[in-house]
């Protein structure tokens, strides 16, 4: 029996075997997507290879070209498994690729006229030869070059993907680069095997592949899995064995970290301290002292191998504008603390002590001095009211997490706000459009600076001499509605786009021009919102949406401490 015969059915046949015993160990590919397509390159790889040797030992022509037509057409499939297994393994879904119905309709035919040869010729056809040994030549036809051509060019974007990620990786990635050309190297043989008197003019990829699998599945898996991981984040990462030593590393963690450059095989402790060292309280590792201190977030990802642990995976994310942003705000929180606590017991305190002396003297000025005297009590309320805004803008703004709320009945709540407004505005009318019911919605104190400020602007930016405030109330199963309408000139139509906005403020108003932002933030914090409409004839509604709630009883509601 010739050996050249036999060295052909042996490549063949332990390229077969190889793709077959790789599969458990592809099966423990992490990555779904990569695992399917690793997996079904394998068993396609296993079929073109089974089918050639077929080819090969199978006696008669009829038989012989069967099992080369079945290794022809899984040649075409390992194809594109290998171009779905490159795209997964560099983070490009092939579930989400453009055009992958056209793709595997494209296959479909080209595999039915691989299938169809016999009849119409067009990729091969068949002839005895004896040598290099007593066999089936088959003679490729123009369209099967013209289908190889196209294969190759599928296949040099896959080594392209392959050789791009690792490029951007890290610097021990040069074995798996050596077992992707060696994956290259057969098609030298493919190309140039009809010139070649020792060789059958076949496609001799399987052993390529096979080598491929064997490296990339045994003897640098652990490599393979976090050269993708890796990649698969724009943060630093550094992979560390199970004695803490460096292993690898990819460009964005030698560019942060240069003395990673000679560390391959060094203790993460001796080589970056500060990244081995205990998180502090927001889980940041802290580099470097004063102005030139880093913040990182570290997560760690363990690597297991069978079972056992095998590494860590260490992503390394530069969050210091982030932290210092933080820091900032924490700085700016404190001082906005400090100012209410000036604004809520210093200045209003004083301003109502200057408000009460100014209301004694209401019976002891004459008629020349009384306009000056409702000046001093008519600003000295307007300053009670800032503050008071200004209070419960500041606790809104202040708190770090979500205001804490509970049961409130809105009817009650909104009964005491309309009789505060009467009481601080006698010259304007109040009416109640129908029954406040005892609704229940979820909020806490500022609930009534939202109604508070609605109700003042209603006056206070009204036109007329004894202004009108309608405030009405619907409720549904989930949902309850409060109207404030007001007779005044209206919102113009160029100013309602930002009319909740910080700083905005109504047409000739004196305002603080944060009432309104107010509202709309505090309603937000209570899972609801506010909006503005015309009435008629005249004047403007303020509507606000809240959602109801049933179950716990609601609680009293006051205002804030002074």
């Amino acid at each position: 029996m010739s050996p050249i015969f036999l060295a052909h059915v042996a490549v063949f046949a332990a390229a077969a075997v190889a793709c077959v015993a790789a599969v458990p160990r592809a099966l423990r590919i992490r990555d779904a997507e990569t695992r399917q397509g690793f997996v079904a390159l394998l068993i396609a790889v296993t079929l073109w290879a089974g089918g050639y040797v077929g080819y090969l030992v199978a006696p008669g022509s009829a038989a012989k070209v069967g099992f080369y037509i079945v290794g022809f057409v899984f040649a075409l499939l390992a194809v594109g498994t290998w171009l779905y297994f490159c795209a997964a393994y560099t983070g490009r879904s092939p579930r989400r690729a453009p055009y992958r119905r056209a793709a595997i309709g494209v296959f479909a035919a080209t595999a039915l006229l691989k299938v169809t040869n016999p009849l119409h010729g067009l990729y091969f056809t068949t002839a005895w030869r004896t040598e290099p040994f007593p066999h089936l030549a088959i003679q490729h036809g123009p369209l099967y070059w013209a289908v190889l051509g196209l294969s190759y060019a599928v296949i040099a974007v896959g080594f392209f993907m392959l050789l791009e990620q690792f490029y951007y990786t890290g610097t021990d990635s040069r074995p798996l680069i050596g077992l992707v050309a060696l994956t290259g190297i057969p098609t030298v043989a493919t190309v140039f095997g009809a010139a070649s008197p020792r060789l059958l003019p076949l496609m001799y990829e399987p052993p390529g592949v096979a080598l491929f699998a064997l490296g990339t599945l045994f003897v640098y898996f652990r490599r393979f899995e976090t050269i993708q991981f890796a990649a698969e984040s724009d943060a630093a990462a550094v992979f560390v064995d199970r004695a803490g030593h460096v292993r690898d590393f990819n460009r964005a963690a030698r560019d942060l970290f240069p003395e990673l450059g000679d560390a391959v095989g060094d203790p993460l402790e001796s080589v970056l301290p500060n990244l081995a060292a205990d998180v502090d309280e927001n889980g940041l590792v802290r580099v470097g002292e004063g102005e030139a201190q880093r913040f990182y977030r570290v997560t760690r990802n363990a690597f297991t191998s069978g079972g056992a642990m095998g590494g860590e995976l260490l992503a390394i994310d530069d969050v210091t504008d982030r932290e210092r942003y933080r820091i900032s705000l924490e700085e700016r929180t404190e001082q906005l603390e400090a100012l209410n606590r000036v604004v809520r017991h210093d200045i209003r305190n004083d301003m109502a002590v200057i408000h009460g002396w100014a209301e004694t003297l209401e019976d002891h000025v004459d008629d020349d001095g009384r306009d000056a005297l409702e000046r001093v009590l008519r600003k000295s309320r307007h300053v009670i009211e800032l503050t008071e805004i200004a209070r419960d803008f500041v606790d809104s703004l202040a708190a770090d997490v979500a205001p804490e709320t509970k049961p409130v009945d809105l009817g009650e709540l909104l009964d005491g706000e309309i009789r505060a407004a009467r009481d601080s505005f006698p010259e304007a009318t109040f009416v109640v459009d129908g029954d406040l019911p005892p609704v229940t919605v979820r909020a806490n104190e500022l609930l009534t600076s939202v109604f508070r400020n609605l109700l003042n602007n209603a006056v206070q930016h009204n036109d007329t001499e004894t202004p009108t405030v309608t405030v009405g109330m619907e409720a549904t199963a989930d949902r309850v509605r409060v109207r404030v309408a007001d007779d005044g000139p209206g919102i113009p139509d160029e100013v309602r786009p930002n009319l909740f906005g910080k700083g905005q403020k109504g047409i000739d108003s004196s305002g603080s021009g944060i009432g309104l932002y107010l509202v709309s933030i505090l309603t937000a914090q209570f899972g609801g919102d506010v909006r503005v409409k015309d009435n008629e004839p005249r004047g403007a509604v303020f509507v606000v949406d809240l959602p109801r709630i049933d179950g716990d009883p609601p609680q009293a509601t006051t205002p804030g401490p002074p």
